[in-house]
């Protein structure tokens, strides 16, 4: 069965104090098998870690590398999420 993901989680990974045992588990499930996120899902990261770079919390070489490092796990777009009731 595949995780169903959404970008506050994601961005857990990517910033030291907002991480948890139990969002590195999570990171940890999705290497090992995958998961599947909403359509915004790209936007909705790109943007916070924008926001970030904008009030100094990273620099543009931190967003660089970890949007690259994310496009590395196996995560499927649901490119049919704006169908759902």
């Amino acid at each position: 069965m595949s995780l169903v993901l959404d970008a506050s989680l994601t961005l857990t990974w990517y910033f030291d104090d907002e991480t948890t045992p139990a969002t590195e588990a999570v990171l940890d499930q999705v290497a090992d098998r995958g998961a599947v996120v909403p359509a915004l899902w790209r936007l909705e990261v790109a943007n916070a870690f924008q926001s970030a770079l904008r009030r100094r919390r990273i620099t543009t070489l931190y967003r660089d590398e970890s949007l690259s490092e994310l496009a590395l796990l196996p995560i499927t777009i649901d490119g049919h999420t704006d169908t759902y009731a």
